[in-house]
């Protein structure tokens, strides 16, 4: 019987549901549930609203049908600020704890900060070497871990959330901008002891707050997968004319988060001011898996995530392994052969070498598509270790490695970006086309040079002659290249 281990995160905003499955030390996701709650909505004389709490119990009530396949000792339900500053909470846990058949424990500010951080740290581990801050923007309170080595060192929650935010300044406001000001102003009183605080290089921000921004952000051609300063004041402007209204047409922006999406642009905004941000990187984490995590699986910095998703990948999709090795080697040899091409060599290696592991990884969906299906497996798939952006480049690189030259894809990506993802998707393409055959001594000698757009390939004398197909394949294949600015010669 697999073990099936389910995490609950009683949220001021909304409520989520987590379930696993345990295999070792790793933690496989099941399914996850999420519904927006809003438990800190019409708070008052420190006590929870009755319609609010009535909505946070139907919520467990329908969680609670989910969690009959888990056993109670494997449950964890967690409550945070909402719960925390309740005086009457008491009403709404011992009900809470009767419908899912669980104890429900009430964290702390800083506990939650430290869970939270856990949680990325799975997720999207950090080396021995590094650190990290982790922000996450609940409905009543802001969280901030700072990390070193892997682990939590310093950990803050400021009494400052979207729901309690909307609440105070903008459920009745009559002007967009006169509501905006008034909230920045708040906030930064709530976060003026963060003030002068060392930030380190990696900021990363978790929650629906972090993510509905970093979606509003890329829709509307404001940024990349990174949230920035710049991208924020365009979110600020939007949300001062008004134009963050669902039927004004801000794209990107889930009409779930509509009502508390000001507040939220308000806190993270007031986070780039007072600790001198320059970034923030969105991680899907969350509170729940850093309950799970702490509990079962405590994250090793020394694990390479990346490599083990990429091996589960490979199994669970029955990758031919043999030719997924010489693909990859030979897509190698030709990056070694065309240094000049790579400022950052180690980084661009690595996503050539993950993307010849997974090449064909939807042949089991269907031979004749399966680059397609490849892509999509990769761009949405859970892949532990690797960012948004990655999955993203990585996508392209499979559905491009055949077919077609998918020139019109490079533009969702930043120029430089865009770039180099052209040279490497040549070279795998190119790989490709040289090991057709699955042939283990088929591109052995292969070498290659480099000249501005120019690639030029080297072959042992008689080598084309003796491969018909690879000759034609490699002349139909500079006219591809061709579309996208590289000349090809052999």
């Amino acid at each position: 019987m697999p073990e099936i281990y389910a995490a609950l995160d009683l949220g001021s905003n909304s409520f989520h549901l987590l379930l696993v499955r345990r295999d070792g030390n790793e933690l496989h996701t099941l399914e996850e549930m999420k519904e927006k709650v809003q438990l800190l909505a019409g708070f008052s004389d420190g006590k929870l609203a009755d319609d609010a709490v009535s909505r946070g119990l139907a919520c467990l009530g329908r969680f609670a049908q989910r969690l009959k396949m888990v056993p109670r000792d494997r449950i964890r339900v967690a409550g945070t600020h909402a719960l925390r500053e309740a005086r009457n909470r008491q009403t709404f846990t011992a009900q809470a704890e009767r419908i899912l058949g669980a104890p429900l424990s009430i964290v702390s500010g800083e506990e939650e900060a430290r869970l939270i951080f856990m949680g990325v740290q799975h997720h999207a581990p950090a080396s021995k070497a590094s650190q990290r801050l982790v922000v996450d923007i609940g409905g009543g309170s802001t969280e901030l871990a700072w990390g070193d080595q892997g682990r939590p060192s310093e950990l803050i929650s400021c009494k400052v959330g979207c729901v309690s935010l909307t609440d105070a300044h903008f459920r009745n406001a009559s002007a967009q901008d006169i509501a905006y000001r008034s909230a920045r102003e708040q906030v930064l009183a709530d976060l003026a002891s963060l003030a002068d605080r060392a930030c380190p290089p990696e900021v990363i921000g978790t929650s629906g707050t972090m993510e509905s921004i970093q979606q509003v952000l890329a829709a509307n051609g404001w940024g990349d997968e990174s949230i920035t300063r710049d991208g924020v004041d365009e979110l600020v402007r939007a949300i001062t004319q008004g134009r963050w209204l669902v039927d004004a047409g801000l794209p990107g922006l889930a009409p779930e988060r509509l009502d508390i999406f000001p507040a939220g642009v308000a806190i993270v905004a007031a986070l780039f001011d007072v600790l001198n941000l320059s970034s923030v990187s969105y991680v899907d984490a969350s509170l729940q898996r850093g309950l799970l995590v702490d509990d079962l699986s405590p994250t090793d910095p020394e694990e390479d995530l990346r490599k083990n998703t990429v091996h589960l990948l490979q199994r669970r999709y029955d990758i031919d392994l043999a030719q997924a090795k010489r693909v990859g080697r030979t897509a190698l040899r030709l990056f070694d052969h065309t240094q000049p091409w790579w400022p950052e060599p180690a980084r661009w290696r690595d996503l050539l070498r993950w993307a010849a592991d997974l090449h064909e990884l939807g042949m089991t969906v269907g031979a004749r598509h399966y680059h397609r299906h490849g892509a999509y497996l990769v761009r949405y798939s859970q892949m532990r270790g690797f960012s948004h952006l990655e999955q993203r480049q990585l996508a392209l690189l499979v559905r491009g490695h055949r077919r077609s030259f998918p020139g019109l894809a490079f533009g969702a990506f930043e120029p430089a970006t865009a770039r180099q993802l052209t040279r490497l998707l040549a070279l795998l393409r190119l790989s490709a086309i040289l090991e057709r055959s699955h042939s283990d001594d088929d591109a052995a000698a292969l070498t290659a040079s480099v000249g501005g757009n120019r690639l030029r390939l080297s072959f042992p004398e008689g080598w084309l002659a003796a491969h018909p197909l690879s000759l034609r394949e490699l002349e139909v294949e500079s006219a591809q290249l061709a579309t996208a600015g590289l000349e090809l010669e052999f």
